[in-house]
């Protein structure tokens, strides 16, 4: 038998022996190969072999971004850069920040999207099938949060009419070195503090991507209800082993009860238009939709009336 003829029965012989006796990285992946070897094909092998990613760890965020959503929070009327429609403007219009005094809401974790740009560190940690070694779920905590799984094995979602609650259900995959999340089962809150709400249908979909020390999370906001497009952000991360994510110090306190349900009427919001008259832009620019996120918009606000610059009042 020549050299050529021995390299054609050895060379798929090794390969075999690669995919029959290496465990995958990854539940999704270990069905990927599956699924090829009886197709027949190596399918699925080479996502095995190439992924290295390991977003597992402590991470923490630096103040370059978001600085405003991670301090004080933006000022009320303060809806740029978000495509809302009309429900969702009427929406915020109607948001008090007194509802943070009620006892349901003093605890509540922040929302998936929102967790990522507010303050504080976070921690991924892997939960690992200890027979298989496959990779079952990562488990993300933040500050302000409990836990929030992502299941890596495949799951399928709920049925639509299964419960939300502050974290969702999320599953992941990976595309490329690329972590992909899928979020459905959320309950409504806000996507910024000054009252812009995502509803109890939005979809929210994330990407994690690691570039050394650097995670960087895309979020993809789909909700039917009050807007008129995704929204779209992007926040990046610092690996910083040495740090320790903090304790939810989060206690209910019983202060100023009241029968009175935080509100504002639509329409009879004082405050909306504070921050256009201390910023001199356009009241209607400052209101949020889809065409304002657009470069042509610059153009139409030119066309817009602008009111004197007002000092903001001082208590």
């Amino acid at each position: 038998m020549d050299q050529l003829s021995r390299a054609k029965i050895i060379v798929p012989v090794l390969l075999a022996a690669v995919v029959l006796f290496s465990v995958p990285a990854f539940s999704q992946q270990g069905a990927a190969i599956e699924r090829g070897l009886q197709a027949g094909t190596g399918a699925g092998v080479e996502q095995v072999l190439t992924q290295t990613t390991d977003i597992a760890g402590e991470w923490v965020v630096r103040n370059w971004q978001s600085v405003m959503e991670r301090g004080q929070g933006s000022a009320l009327g303060d809806y740029l850069g978000i495509p809302l429609n009309e429900a969702g403007r009427l929406r915020a219009d109607t948001f008090d920040a007194g509802e943070w005094s009620l006892q349901d809401l003093q605890c509540r974790p922040h929302p998936v999207p929102y967790q990522w740009r507010a303050q504080g560190g976070m921690r991924i940690s892997k939960e690992i099938d200890p027979v298989s070694r496959e990779l079952v779920a990562y488990h993300v905590a933040f500050v302000r949060s409990l836990d929030r799984a992502i299941y890596m094995d495949g799951r399928p979602h709920p049925p639509e009419w299964a419960p939300h609650t502050w974290s969702g259900f999320s599953t992941g995959r990976f595309e490329g070195n690329d972590l992909v999340i899928t979020t459905t089962h959320l309950k409504e809150s806000y996507i910024r503090r000054n009252g812009p709400t995502m509803s109890d249908r939005a979809k929210v979909t994330e990407w994690l991507s690691r570039h050394g020390d650097y995670l960087t999370i895309t979020t993809y906001i789909d909700d039917p209800i009050y807007l008129e497009e995704p929204f779209i952000q992007s926040v990046t991360y610092k690996w910083e082993p040495h740090t320790e994510l903090e304790y939810f110090p989060c206690t209910i306190v019983n202060e100023n009860i009241s029968d009175r349900i935080p509100h504002k009427l639509p329409g009879k919001n004082p405050g909306l238009k504070e921050f256009s008259e201390q910023e001199g832009i356009p009241y209607e620019a400052t209101r949020g939709g889809a065409e304002t996120l657009y470069p042509d918009y610059r153009q139409k606000m030119k066309t817009m009336k602008v009111a004197p610059i007002k000092a903001a009042a001082r208590p």
